[in-house]
């Protein structure tokens, strides 16, 4: 907005120009200050016969649903000849989506990102704050610590949508009956002597029956994002502080040996001997109604997606805390759940971005953000949007005190897409022993310091 005014000042001043040397008296308006943040808020948005559009990610027909029948006819009856569009994709492929419309330089209007996406992508988003920052719109106050993977170097460049951390969630009576009667271990010495004790292998197949914690990829055990949980729980930073990644400190050798410890105190240590846990209905921690069969991992460290839906029967004996790390050999560990924030941007290209604004002011408001989170069953952004089924539910008020009190995000990670692919393909080195512990961290090291072009 204020780039407009001063577009209108300056042909003001050109006209005026004008009609003086054609032999016309004219008066040279004064130029005022630039509009502040309070009078760009209080503007009426602009767009008649606009087409406001908005790109969602895998999303369940319910939320899109909410968001065509009650969202979208309100925002364009209070905006007269605007019409709103969304357009669903998918989280597979998005980077290749992403990237098209920032070389284009056209796209939708408001675009759905992940947590580790703003640093990604943040140069390509717009400066929200004199919309939805301190000043423009006072319901800001009431998100929580999610905000900051909205944030462009300290900027507002849209809102987040919901929380999401990784918790590890356990069966304590599958626990028990395993012979461990402490709870939900919070060292490493007591990971690796339980997944020992609760793991189970079928001698006749030589595969998993009983998995003593599934993190994240059941059959690997070695994904990137367990790695992260890992290594912040260590107290570890991801960067040193010259900015050079930090893959070659102690806590970053100990967690990439905590995985491989944890594997081969699953597996074995004989390469592909053992086969892994069948595929069930329904989460790894819960009963397959087809069979009525365990799915066979005990513990689960991921987020609630991948938890037993809030109504079923398991729930009485699944417990949820933080990952602990090993204050044992690391002083610094700290109980950490690694959160992923979704959030919806706005992009610079877009010639909508006031009506982007007041878009999202409606479908995150407290009521909004609200239903929003309650057709997925996960904890909204905002803090006064946690009630009802939050409060209703035993599980997700339980997530949401931890995320609130312990939650790390991605929101500083750095080329987050190629770090995935880079730790991915080292880590897969490390279960098939073609890799030490040392050469896999320093692969990822010196791959993470070329794709930073350090």
């Amino acid at each position: 907005m204020q780039k407009k005014l001063y577009v209108l000042l300056s042909l003001l001043v050109l006209a005026s120009l004008v009609l003086a040397a054609c032999g016309t008296p004219a008066e040279v308006p004064a130029v005022d200050e630039p509009a502040t943040t309070e009078e760009v808020a209080e503007e009426p948005a602009s767009g008649e016969g606009a087409t406001l559009k908005i790109y969602l990610l895998d999303y369940t027909p319910e939320t899109i649903t909410w968001l065509k029948e009650e969202i979208n006819p309100a925002f364009e009856a209070a905006h007269p000849g605007v019409t709103v569009e969304i357009t669903e994709g998918s989280w597979s492929g998005w980077d290749t989506t992403f990237s098209g419309f920032f070389a284009a330089g056209a796209g939708p209007d408001i675009i759905n990102l992940g947590s580790e996406m703003n640093t990604l992508y943040g140069e390509n988003l717009a400066d929200m704050e004199a919309y939805l920052g301190e000043g423009a719109w006072d319901e800001i106050s009431n998100f929580g610590p999610a905000l900051e993977n909205a944030k462009y170097e300290g900027t507002l460049r849209g809102l987040p949508i919901f929380t999401a951390p990784r918790y590890v969630f356990c069966r304590t009576d599958l626990m028990e009956a395993s012979g461990w009667t402490t709870g939900t271990p919070q060292n490493f010495a007591d990971w690796k002597e339980f997944a020992s004790t609760a793991t189970e292998i079928d001698p006749a197949t030589n595969s998993l029956t009983q998995q003593a914690l599934v993190p994240v990829d059941a059959g690997s055990m070695a994904d990137w994002q367990w790695w992260l949980l890992v290594f912040y729980s260590l107290g570890g930073e991801l960067y040193k502080a010259d900015g050079t990644p930090n893959f070659d400190s102690p806590e970053a050798l100990a967690a990439t040996q905590f995985l491989l410890d944890m594997r081969q105190a699953t597996y074995g240590e004989a390469i592909d001997a053992v086969g892994s846990l069948p595929t069930g209905t329904g989460s790894v921690i819960d009963v397959d109604d087809t069979t009525g069969k365990e799915n066979g991992a005990v513990c689960l460290a991921h987020s609630g997606w991948a938890a037993p839906a809030f109504d079923r029967p398991v729930w009485d004996n699944v417990s949820i805390e933080p990952f602990y790390g090993d204050p044992e050999n690391f002083p610094n560990s700290k109980p950490v759940v690694l959160a992923f924030n979704d959030w919806l941007a706005v992009p610079e290209y877009s010639e909508n971005k006031e009506l982007a604004a007041e878009w999202l002011k409606l479908a995150f408001s407290k009521e909004g953000n609200h239903k929003w989170n309650e057709t997925m069953g996960l904890i909204p952004a905002r803090n006064d949007a946690q009630y009802g089924y939050v409060t209703e539910s035993p599980q997700l008020q339980r997530e949401a005190e931890l995320a609130a009190e312990y939650g790390v995000g991605f929101a500083g990670i750095i080329e987050a897409a190629k770090l995935s692919t880079i730790m991915q393909d080292a880590l897969g080195k490390l279960i098939t022993e073609e890799l030490t512990v040392e050469e896999v961290n320093a692969k990822i090291q010196e791959e993470y310091i070329t794709a930073l072009g350090q």
